[in-house]
């Protein structure tokens, strides 16, 4: 259970981060490309060495991911400045005492999926037959309904006709190409979509994840040398927590129609709790510990150091720059050069344009 201290500060918290934000709302949003710096008013080399556009330095997930979550705050109505902070405040620190014991909270958190340890002893089984595979997905008309929408689905379809049987996906997919799709479809979360920044947001985070889970499962397998298939549970349960993160946000605004949601309370509960609500969730399933450690690195500042953990913070990264690109945030340009500046440590490096060709097709 959380600590009654940090609960009982959670308002205060949130009210200094607010005041802070209130002083600055006029800024826009950076993304950590730019170092800053105005144009100098001089002559000769001085004058030359200012019209040169400035590197690119290594991306920052958070700020990227702020950009990203404030595009679904875009179409709506500015927020009323007359609404006290403290309300916020109030809603802030009361989704953070429910997210923190989250796990008795069943509207919220899903039921492990009846057949994950099967598929995931399948999955990771080289020999696994691709018909085994099929006869175990075909048990859940739920699961095997899943499957069969997310292999038709833009990002995974194989084909120009339609896939209207697990066998048939089975059979296009191959067991490479079945690994992430099962890992989706075990994990898809069940959302409500409509109008207003609550209803575009969890399509939003969604989008981010398959893009982010891709591209760690990408990087686990290139890079690390570790499992692409548990690098690809772990970027789709920390999109699955975040959807839970806005969904008890949504309830708790819906409660106070008068206070428009705020895109800032909404971003630092994201920060907070979307990585520990998925970690509750991979031990609910009863996952192994470094799905838990990869999700706890997601809260670090600096890039993490364990394989798994790694891959997600590229995995992110690489998917909320090719999300902006897609919203015409940023250009094609900008957002291989962001990534190809990103530093993981050890000696490794990112293969920007691998990823990029992967994630932007």
């Amino acid at each position: 259970m959380t600590p009654l201290f940090l609960l009982a500060g959670a308002g205060a918290l949130l009210l200094a981060t607010l005041a802070w934000w209130r002083a600055r709302r006029r800024s826009p949003v950076a993304v950590p490309m730019d170092d800053g710096t105005s144009r100098r008013d001089s002559h000769g080399a001085d004058a030359a060495a200012s019209a040169m556009p400035p590197p690119a330095q290594a991306p920052d997930a958070r700020v990227l991911l702020q950009r990203l979550h404030a595009t679904a705050f875009d179409a709506a109505p500015e927020r009323d400045v007359a609404t006290p902070a403290s309300a916020h405040a109030d809603i802030g620190a009361e989704a953070a005492a429910l997210l923190a014991r989250i796990d008795s909270q069943p509207r919220y958190t899903p039921r492990r999926p009846q057949l994950l340890p099967q598929l995931m002893r399948a999955a990771n089984d080289p020999d696994a037959s691709l018909s085994g595979i099929a006869r175990i997905i075909a048990q859940d008309p739920t699961l095997s309904a899943n499957l069969l929408r997310i292999a038709n689905s833009p990002f995974y379809r194989m084909s120009t006709r339609p896939v209207e049987s697990v066998e048939r996906a089975v059979t296009l997919l191959g067991l490479d190409g079945l690994r992430p799709v099962i890992a989706a479809a075990l994990v898809q979360p069940v959302m409500r979509t409509g109008d207003g920044a609550f209803g575009r947001l969890p399509v939003l985070i969604w989008e981010h994840t398959l893009l982010s889970a891709a591209a760690a499962a990408e990087h686990a397998r290139r890079v690390e040398q570790d499992d692409a298939f548990a690098a690809q549970l772990l970027g789709l349960l920390h999109g699955l927590g975040a959807i839970i993160v806005v969904q008890v946000l949504r309830d708790l605004y819906a409660r106070q129609p008068n206070v428009a949601p705020d895109p800032r309370v909404v971003q630092m509960l994201l920060d907070a709790w979307a990585a520990p609500t998925a970690h509750r969730i991979a031990e609910s399933w009863g996952l192994s510990g470094r799905i838990g450690d990869g999700l706890d690195a997601q809260q670090l500042d600096a890039m993490p150091t364990e394989p798994l953990g790694r891959a997600l913070r590229v995995g992110r990264i690489a998917g909320a720059l090719a999300m902006l690109c897609r919203l015409a945030q940023l250009d094609d340009t900008e957002g291989l050069a962001m990534l190809s500046a990103l530093d993981v440590g050890d000696g490794r490096v990112v293969d920007a344009n691998g990823l990029w060709e992967r994630l932007r097709a």
